[in-house]
């Protein structure tokens, strides 16, 4: 989703200012929440099923309530449909990791997506010791010797799933010109839906009609996951410039981290934090390095984009 940032959010009441950064706090947390539960039901509807739990729910909720069908037509649906898909990909794939390992595990090397776009994007020689650091930091969290080792299966969806969403900013920034951000976000959880209604969500519908209680936590998973964080976002961005959000952003994985911890048991070494800190510190570093664009706007998949 897209929004035009204000250019004197810091001129904005403090009231208004601290609403603004909660509503995007709350955004990520909700996210991870949703991500922990949908992980749960993986044993009742198969991570593909939950996948076209999340798509067609949240497509179903969204479009409703933004009306997104106005913009509808040939041009747009052009540059909603590689979103859409994209988008479900990167769901996809963030799933099929989260089978194998941690969720704060999962969330850090898909954020090497962003990173990876943030880094081409820029031309600045202090952006290589960033690079250093998040190689460092990923080389902690992939330490074979810790308690909760990296499966090789999952450290590989995840990064199928970093490189979605590195395609998801790109093709987001295209629809961005297009479309305005609530119904570029909703028209492409809406192509997505289409790919997976047959093939994932029936059969996960299916199976719900004699779960209800699990057919329950899939409407909360798309909910949490999608629903509301993407409109918090959208309240959030009418208020905050693209630095407030990209440096929020960078905070995803300890989100991811701590709810991980918290909700599923999973608890990182000491080693580990300390790598996840590092990608931490690199994505808040290239956001706060001299030249990087204020004003730019960042498509949120289930986090913001990083300016580039």
């Amino acid at each position: 989703m897209t929004a035009a940032p204000s250019s004197a959010s810091a001129a904005l009441p403090l009231r208004t200012r601290l609403l603004a950064l909660s509503q995007l706090l709350v955004s990520m947390v909700c996210i991870q929440f949703g991500s922990s539960i949908a992980k749960s039901i993986f044993p009742v509807f198969g991570t593909s099923g939950v996948v076209g739990l999340r798509v067609c729910l949240a497509a179903f909720m969204l479009v409703p309530l933004f009306r997104s069908w106005r913009f509808l037509s040939v041009p747009v649906l052009r540059l909603v449909i590689p979103y859409g898909l994209a988008m479900t990909g990167m769901n996809l794939c963030f799933y099929l990791a989260l089978q194998h390992i941690p969720l704060g595990t999962t969330v850090t090397l898909e954020f090497i997506g962003p990173l990876v776009v943030a880094f081409v994007g820029s031309r600045k020689l202090s952006d290589i010791g960033w690079i250093l650091l998040t190689v460092l930091g990923l080389a902690l969290v992939l330490n074979p010797s810790a308690s909760t080792g990296a499966d090789l299966v999952g450290v590989g969806f995840a990064l199928l799933a970093a490189l979605c969403w590195a395609l998801y900013i790109l093709f987001g920034q295209r629809v961005a010109g297009k479309v305005p951000g609530a119904h570029a976000c909703a028209l492409g959880m809406a192509c997505g839906a289409c790919v997976v209604f047959l093939p994932c969500f029936v059969p996960a519908l299916i199976i719900g009609f004699s779960a209800p209680a699990m057919l329950g936590l899939g409407v909360l998973v798309a909910f949490c996951s999608s629903a509301l964080p993407y409109s918090l976002e959208m309240l959030a961005m009418q208020n905050l410039n693209a630095r407030d959000i990209g440096i929020l952003s960078s905070l995803e994985p300890v989100c991811a981290t701590v709810a991980g911890a918290v909700i599923l048991h999973e608890t990182p070494s000491p080693l580990q934090l300390c790598g996840i800190l590092c990608v931490v510190a690199a994505s808040a570093g290239i956001i706060l390095s001299p030249g990087t664009p204020k004003q730019k706007a960042a498509p949120a998949r289930d986090v913001p984009e990083l300016p580039n």
